[in-house]
């Protein structure tokens, strides 16, 4: 049934458009560069390779491995960079509409599947 009448408080276009701005990366200057290096900005630069769970620096790494995996020995090599991954930024990573899309996007399609097989050879190579 209709609200009598009554206005709506917020409308869905509101709605996205205070979630686009909040979500949207659109910094740019020294405050847009800090947050493109991303790291103590707040932007997770490194993933468990257990878990993945995010964390922005080493110490924290170390805090969510001793609370989360203290069983296991701690060994920071073996935590993946995200930001070398994609070139240094948070493109992609940890705001929407960054240009990178995410390897979730990307297996959705052929063109993306191979995408991500081009990077998964990149990746090997870099490593040797």
């Amino acid at each position: 049934m209709a609200g009598k009448a009554k206005p709506k408080k917020h409308t869905a276009k509101e709605l996205a458009s205070k979630a686009a701005a909040a979500l949207t990366n659109k910094g740019g200057g020294a405050a847009g560069l800090a947050d493109r290096k991303g790291g103590a900005v707040g932007h997770a630069k490194f993933s468990c390779p257990v878990c993945r769970q995010a964390a922005p620096s080493e110490k924290s790494a170390v805090a969510h491995w001793d609370s989360k995996h203290s069983k296991l020995p701690f060994v920071f090599a073996d935590w993946s960079d995200l930001h070398a991954s994609v070139g240094t930024t948070t493109a992609g990573l940890a705001v929407k509409g960054g240009k990178a899309k995410s390897n979730h996007e990307l297996q959705k399609t052929a063109a993306g599947r191979a995408e991500l097989a081009k990077r998964q050879e990149e990746k090997l190579k870099a490593q040797f």
